[in-house]
């Protein structure tokens, strides 16, 4: 029996065209066409760029902006042209300081980052717990160690509730017939005589 195929194709369509193709040009004396440059200094080819428009207010503020900051820059020029030697000294180990601090501060949550990685809990934790002080950083640590613990332990607890079911209510249960309260009385009989 034939197989039924549901989309027939002929690929040999795709491979071989059906009509030969000449090689040589049939009027060997005409120049090829060559494609047109286009006049529009814009080609397809390139991203268009948005036309940015801006209204006048908003050309103020952008200079306005960029003028306070030169004013600004030309400002602590002065400021620090009227400086002595002394007080230039200062504010550049005042800088200092303040670049020490941040790397200091940085490498503290590195460090701390890599603890609760350790650990496999949320690293997003790190900035709480850093410190540059290495004894507090590890007291902070251990504290959120055991919070963490904790609620771990109250969430599973929460889940793993033990609820069982309410008792059975037996249909003769309210008025003493049933096989408990009946063995109940036949005890106390046996035992009153």
């Amino acid at each position: 029996m034939k197989q039924q195929q549901l989309l027939p194709m002929n690929l040999q369509m795709f491979a071989h065209p059906t009509d030969p193709v000449d090689p040589a040009p049939q009027n060997p004396l005409a120049d090829p066409v060559e494609p047109k440059e286009p006049t529009d200094p814009k080609t397809p080819s390139d991203p268009a760029e948005p036309d940015k428009k801006y209204s006048e207010a908003d050309v103020d503020k952008i200079i306005n902006a960029r003028f306070a900051k030169w004013q600004s820059d030309q400002e602590e020029k002065e400021r620090v042209s009227k400086l002595s030697a002394s007080e230039k000294e200062q504010e550049r180990i005042a800088k200092l300081e303040k670049l020490e601090h941040d790397v200091a501060s940085r490498d503290a949550v590195d460090k701390s980052r890599k603890m609760l990685s350790d650990e496999k809990l949320p690293e997003t934790f790190a900035k709480f717990i850093a410190d540059t002080k290495e004894d507090v950083s590890q007291e902070k640590f251990d504290e959120f160690k055991g919070l963490m613990q904790a609620f771990k332990e109250s969430i599973v607890s929460e889940i793993m509730k033990d609820r069982t079911p309410a008792k059975p209510k037996v249909a003769g249960d309210s008025n003493g017939t049933d096989w408990r309260s009946k063995a109940q009385q036949a005890y106390e009989k046996s035992k009153g005589e």
